[in-house]
């Protein structure tokens, strides 16, 4: 269990949605499980696996993803400091994707069975989880669109900026966020592009002053340059609207119709 409220990965994460009480902090410290660390590389969890729970990423980058029949890969999603991964799963028994480490990683489990206690317990967290899912859907919204109608270079372009924007958002403690840790295979794989297609692109941004690559990281120079050829749009991340945490939870009989 974690030793202080400050050093819990799931309060942080609630707190940058809504401000929580002492209650509520306590709460979701008493519920979470000690944080737990993976090399590079290593497999978090297995498509088909028991989901037993969410993590919220303290240190490092995952990505979600699915095995193909053909032996290709289908990257579902990148995740990076300060995001909650495995809250796609609560209404399963078993992993629907897996889960890899891109670097060094140190999560904090959240098991499942904890969820009907915060439930119980508190309005303002059942709603936070709710807007955190709400997030997560108009995310992987922007992703359908970004496979299916744009073209490589604002896929890539797309893809490289909102993951900058997420950084920005969920974790002040990176102190970079324009060294993204991602391999072209990781990033073909997330845009449903050759390993070669990718490698052409890059080459055509590094050139256009973009952004410059090597040892597996993607360094962004110009981001609202991406943005200009993305024609990128960052509505999809911006903050839920939180007016439900302020709604009063039991309302008198005569403010009822």
């Amino acid at each position: 269990m974690s030793s202080g409220v400050g050093e819990s990965c799931i309060v942080r994460h609630f707190e940058s949605y809504a401000e929580l009480s002492e209650k509520d902090r306590r709460l979701l410290l008493s519920l979470e499980d000690g944080p737990r660390t993976w090399t590079k590389n290593a497999i978090i969890w297995s498509q088909g696996d028991e989901s037993d729970g969410f993590y919220t990423i303290r240190k490092g980058w995952v990505c979600a993803f699915r095995d193909l029949q053909d032996g290709t890969r289908q990257v579902l999603d990148v995740y990076v400091p300060g995001d909650i991964v495995g809250l796609r799963e609560f209404a399963f028994q078993t992993r629907i994707s897996s889960m890899i480490a891109l670097s060094d990683a140190e999560l904090c489990p959240f098991p499942k069975s904890h969820l009907a206690q915060v439930f119980a317990s508190s309005v303002t967290l059942c709603s936070t989880i709710f807007m955190i899912t709400a997030r997560d859907q108009a995310i992987l919204l922007e992703r359908l669109v970004n496979l299916g109608r744009r073209s490589a270079r604002e896929k890539l372009a797309h893809f490289l900026v909102e993951i900058s924007h997420r950084l920005q958002r969920t974790n002040a403690q990176v102190e970079n966020h324009l060294s993204l840790p991602l391999s072209q295979g990781v990033l073909a794989d997330a845009l449903g592009l050759s390993a070669v297609h990718v490698s052409r692109t890059f080459q055509e941004f590094r050139t256009e002053g973009l952004l410059e690559t090597g040892n597996s990281h993607v360094v962004l120079l110009d981001i609202e340059g991406l943005e200009t050829v993305a024609g990128f749009d960052g509505c999809y991340l911006e903050q839920p609207v939180s007016e439900l945490l302020l709604a009063d939870p039991h309302p008198s009989s005569a403010s009822l119709p």
